[in-house]
């Protein structure tokens, strides 16, 4: 696939997810009570054929999740993917319980869901505050799905010359057997002004 951004461009937009993430992690470690560990952060331009790819050969094969659709200056979704397997677990971290406790459907949704809106909807009023541009969210939405379906989930349009800019974060809770992943996908065909902004924003770094 084609490089979109120039090297700069490249590390401008790896810097602001960091920041983003970064504070998104600390409002989850407050709620933890304990540190969460982020990698750095892995930004790829892929057709959905070769998103898809990747996902099979990372991921596990039954995820949860939560996506967040945004637009403004760039518009997609953001999610927060872990496994299925392991999501009582996250459920039990958001409600602050040491042990298992027995949780319904509709409070894990809940929990799941607001789980969502603290590390998605801050990272992304992060970037925005940042770059001075509005951005603006969708309410967090709970789904299910295997590796091979989740383009079809996180594509808001599926065309045959989609490009999208993936951005994957990894984080772990230090003290718990507990992990997932951070996507965002953008559609370039929906976002002109994108790039346009990125550049801006080294023009006004370069002169300040």
């Amino acid at each position: 696939m084609g490089k979109f951004l120039t090297d700069d461009e490249y590390d401008v937009v790896v810097e602001l997810v960091n920041i983003g993430v970064g504070k998104s992690a600390a409002s989850l470690s407050q709620i933890a009570n304990e540190e969460v560990l982020l990698s750095v952060p892995v930004l790829d331009f892929l057709s959905l054929q070769e998103a898809t790819k990747i996902f099979e050969e990372r991921l596990p094969q039954m995820l949860t999740g939560v996506s967040q659709e945004f637009s403004g200056f760039f518009s997609g979704k953001a999610a927060l993917l872990f496994p299925e397997s392991r999501s009582l677990d996250l459920v039990n971290v958001m409600l602050g319980s040491e042990d298992e406790i027995e949780i319904d459907a509709e409070l894990e949704e809940e929990a799941l869901s607001e789980l969502g809106n603290i590390l998605l909807n801050n990272c992304l009023s992060t970037i925005s505050n940042i770059l001075n541009k509005p951005v603006k969210t969708l309410l967090p939405q709970t789904f299910h799905s295997m590796p091979n379906k989740l383009t079809a989930q996180l594509a808001v349009e599926e065309t045959p010359d989609t490009v999208i800019m993936l951005l994957k974060i990894d984080f772990s809770l230090k003290n718990r057997d507990l992990s997932g992943h951070l996507v965002f996908v953008i559609d370039f065909n929906e976002n002109g002004s994108f790039k346009k902004t990125i550049r801006d924003y080294l023009i006004a770094l370069e002169a300040s």
